[in-house]
């Protein structure tokens, strides 16, 4: 079995790299030694791993199986890596981390020299993602991600939990005419958030003791949060929107809010998910951490709503 354990190790860097010569490199080792480990690996296992073709590569199911435990396997070597460096307070090694898009671009990113400049030791692979997410298969460490539904087998730490607002650009409200309940929305062209599996066409309000469903319809429904903000902006619409989406539309009254008495309960946690570990690698606690502070208790992009969610209660 040891024997096994470098061509696996390299096979799976092909895999990952999508290429025997980026692999290669990765590994600071000769194409010729990587294509010989494959083949040498693929002739004990009984099975073809790869096929190969003169421009490209694919993995049979054989070798995408192996890939996904191969993965497994580097992730638990460099967890044992981390886990002795530890002992130093060190945080090193490649981190790779999946985030959901429209966040990740605009409250994410920007905040990352700052988390790479304290860890200077540490590799950071971002990969911004628009759809349902298998973190082992994708190789993530960690996925920061905007959902309810969690995969199985993994781990989800709550960051926090999204705020949202109705808005609606002064354009559309002096042709349409402005709304003060909820019911009064199935006679508007409401913007609706449709993904690849997840339509928001059900909007959810609280006010005291009043809770209500409105099934809403319209012209327009996209797959991206941005260009449903965008949409509305435009006077397309209603939109029912995250709070983080919002930058300075409210201030600068390009958007105007709508129902600013009624909570808004569309439930959608911000959570750190990883696979189910005895021990988090120190890379992967050091970067929720840092996410959770710099987020704060209180998401610092809602602080300037305060005054609008304090009508809520």
């Amino acid at each position: 079995m040891l024997e096994l354990l470098e061509p696996i190790a390299i096979f799976t860097h092909v895999a990952r790299a999508g290429s025997f010569s980026a692999a290669a490199r990765r590994l600071s080792i000769s194409k010729s030694k990587v294509s010989t480990q494959v083949a040498d690996l693929e002739h004990k296992l009984g099975v073809q791993l790869i096929q190969r073709t003169t421009r490209s590569l694919s993995l049979t199911e054989a070798g995408n199986l192996l890939y996904i435990q191969g993965e497994e396997l580097l992730r638990d070597a460099e967890q044992a890596v981390a886990s002795v460096h530890n002992l130093n307070d060190a945080t090193r090694g490649v981190l790779k981390v999946g985030i959901s898009q429209s966040f990740g671009t605009m409250h994410i990113i920007p905040a990352l020299p700052e988390f790479m400049a304290k860890h200077p030791e540490l590799e950071l692979q971002v990969s911004l993602l628009d759809h349902k997410v298998d973190v082992v298969s994708e190789g993530l460490d960690l996925l920061l991600t905007m959902s309810e539904q969690l995969p199985l087998g993994m781990v989800a730490r709550p960051l926090m939990k999204c705020q949202f607002l109705l808005a609606a650009s002064p354009e559309y409200i002096a042709q349409r005419g402005t709304i003060s309940r909820p019911e009064q929305l199935v006679d508007h062209n409401c913007l609706v958030y449709q993904g690849e599996w997840h339509e928001h066409s059900t909007w959810q309000f609280k006010k005291g003791e009043d809770y209500c469903e409105i099934g809403v319809s319209g012209n327009f429904r996209v797959d991206n949060a941005p260009a449903l903000k965008s949409a509305a902006v435009s006077g397309l619409g209603i939109a029912y929107l995250a709070s983080y989406l919002l930058e300075d539309e409210i201030e600068q009254g390009t958007l105007v809010p709508l129902l600013p008495d009624w909570q808004l309960t569309n439930n959608l946690p911000l959570q750190a998910v990883y696979p189910r570990r005895k021990h988090l690698a120190p890379k992967v606690s050091a970067f929720i951490d840092f996410i959770k502070g710099h987020i704060g208790t209180t998401p610092y992009w809602d602080a300037k709503y305060d005054n609008l969610y304090k009508l809520r209660k």
